[in-house]
């Protein structure tokens, strides 16, 4: 039995026979042309020349535009006469519609002593200084001072909660109430303000 033409095996002996004469005219074309091939930049063939002329005088003394003169302040000066004066007051007032934005002012609350759920503690609370004057006449007396603590811990205000009948003696408690120092007070995690009392006891040894 006779065996069939097979393609395969063809393009098999095909593709090795091409493969062959590439190579073979790869080199033959580096053995005719061994040298590098050099490139030169781009020459024109006619010479671009400057020519430089001189402006007609015409142009030359073309005059520059005048200066723009700028509008006078009128400026109020001694008068010799009346008629000078009234023509100095008739220039009239310019007006302008400024707009004002007010801005948002946030109040920070007051919350009562009890209610608070952080209270605030004492840091700082300084004697009061004793007054010469009551000193001298003998006055003793106890002060119950009103103080607001501010977010910040400081007194922002300070008021009498109960008197002492002298208003030295207040008047001492109050400047030193106005100096103490708290921790902030919280409500909700955020810090309130509150009043809080501070007694003082001014007492003669």
């Amino acid at each position: 039995m006779e065996r069939g033409f097979e393609w395969d095996e063809y393009y098999s002996i095909m593709f090795r026979v091409g493969l062959v004469i590439s190579l073979a005219f790869v080199l033959l074309v580096f053995i005719i042309f061994p040298r590098e091939f050099f490139y030169q930049p781009y020459v024109p063939k006619k010479e671009i020349h400057t020519i430089l002329e001189q402006l007609p005088p015409e142009l030359e003394q073309i005059a520059e535009p005048p200066p723009v003169e700028r509008p006078k302040i009128a400026v109020v000066s001694e008068a010799q006469s009346e008629e000078e004066a009234e023509d100095v007051s008739s220039i009239g007032k310019t007006e302008f519609s400024e707009i004002y934005k007010k801005t948002e002012e946030t109040e920070i609350p007051i919350v009562p002593f009890w209610k608070v759920e952080v209270k605030p503690k004492e840091i700082y609370l300084p004697k009061p200084v004793y007054p010469e004057i009551a000193r001298q006449l003998g006055h003793e007396g106890d002060v119950v001072v009103e103080a607001l603590v501010d977010i910040d811990g400081s007194v922002a205000d300070v008021r009498i909660l109960k008197s002492s009948g002298n208003p030295e003696l207040d008047k001492a408690a109050m400047d030193a109430a106005r100096q103490a120092k708290f921790t902030p007070a919280k409500q909700r995690d955020m810090p309130v303000r509150v009043w809080v009392s501070i007694p003082y006891k001014f007492r003669l040894r």
